[in-house]
């Protein structure tokens, strides 16, 4: 059932909202927490848009997942579980990963409780694609297909890639979709990320990095950061013309990578504290007081 915007048994209206959750590999981890402070301060959501992690945790939102059960969730994947040989021109394939998440999420756009709409991009016209109806699976392996590294997803006609490259964090789709305030959580990785170019070579370098749980070589990193450099100037233009009422930024650490899932609990705990601390100055802010505080 679609969050009600009261507040059940207190009959006290709740504050609803609208959210927007950027991408950023594990980083997106840290959407969790936002929405445990979110269930805590309890806010009602109207609409969500999202691109990559930010499209999936979105779209278990919509299933009407809670923070805790997405957090027992995701914790009992194995990521080495979803690697299957990639085609099309990507180093990891999609077949184990469709499977998991049709495990998690309902089949088609329609049945979610949430509307949910994700950005893709098409690789031949080089066009931003807004993803809201029809099957939801494809459409999740599509918004998370980061080129040269996960292979692209070919729906509706189209060969669809990382909604990333031209909009990580989608609010002016958003602004089509509700009238309530917008919430927006960017994850995506900063653009002075510092790489190390005297790391060990050859196979000592690779067990080293191993052993650290440290997956991608230099040649991977280079390719990742030059995704992150024009990802976050297109970012924070998009956010300098269309700011969202409520901003928030976890507090991830520069060198937290898009592989560190097993970091999900610090993800979650960072994106919890930045979300308290983003909702609580926008309720002084405003002349409402804020919602009741959830039990438990």
């Amino acid at each position: 059932m679609r969050q009600s915007r009261d507040s059940g048994e207190s009959g006290v209206q709740r504050r609803t909202i609208a959210l927007a959750l950027g991408g950023g590999g594990a980083r997106g981890l840290a959407h969790i927490g936002v929405m445990q402070a979110l269930e805590e301060r309890g806010y009602s959501i109207e609409a969500i848009t999202g691109c990559s992690m930010g499209g999936i945790i979105g779209a278990l939102i919509g299933c009407g997942r809670t923070s805790r059960e997405m957090t027992e969730t995701i914790g009992s994947i194995h990521m080495h579980d979803l690697f299957s040989f990639g085609a099309l021109g990507g180093l990891i394939g999609g077949r184990k990963i469709d499977e998991t998440l049709r495990e998690l999420v309902c089949e088609n756009f329609e049945g979610l409780d949430i509307p949910l709409k994700v950005t893709a991009v098409d690789v031949q016209s080089g066009t931003l694609v807004i993803l809201g109806s029809g099957p939801l699976v494809p459409a999740l392996r599509a918004t998370s297909a980061l080129p040269g590294i996960l292979s692209p997803v070919k729906h509706l006609d189209r060969v669809l890639i990382d909604g990333g490259l031209l909009n990580n964090l989608p609010i002016d789709v958003l602004r089509t979709m509700s009238l309530a305030p917008v919430v927006a959580v960017d994850v995506g990785a900063p653009h002075d990320r510092a790489l190390n170019f005297d790391e060990e070579r050859g196979l000592v370098g690779v067990l080293r990095r191993l052993s650290k749980r440290k997956f991608r070589t230099l040649t991977v990193e280079l390719f990742m950061k030059s995704f992150d450099i024009p990802q976050r100037f297109i970012t924070e233009t998009r956010l300098a013309m269309d700011p969202p009422e409520v901003l928030i930024r976890p507090k991830l650490e520069v060198n937290f990578g898009v592989e560190d899932v097993h970091r999900i609990d610090e993800a979650i705990r960072l994106g919890h504290q930045a979300a308290v601390a983003a909702l609580e100055e926008w309720e002084k802010k405003t002349a409402a007081p804020p919602p009741p505080q959830a039990n438990g």
